[in-house]
């Protein structure tokens, strides 16, 4: 089954130093983003000032308050 879109994307390909590439792992697996490239998606609108285009980072999940 083929995953949704989305939405307009363009590729951009960066080769950091080793030591960062590392640190980049290091923070997506404690994120729990669902990939790399989705976390360096992420991380980039946030760092351009586009948080709304952030899929997974900061991502708050609405639940209804608990019945007492």
């Amino acid at each position: 089954m083929p995953r949704p879109t989305k939405g307009d994307r363009k590729v951009v390909m960066v080769r950091p130093p080793r030591i960062v590439a590392e640190r980049l792992e290091q923070r997506w697996r404690a994120a729990g983003a669902s990939s790399l490239s989705q976390y360096l998606a992420d991380l980039l609108a946030v760092h351009v000032g586009l948080p709304e285009l952030a899929a997974e980072l900061n991502r708050v999940e609405e639940v209804l308050p608990l019945a007492i």
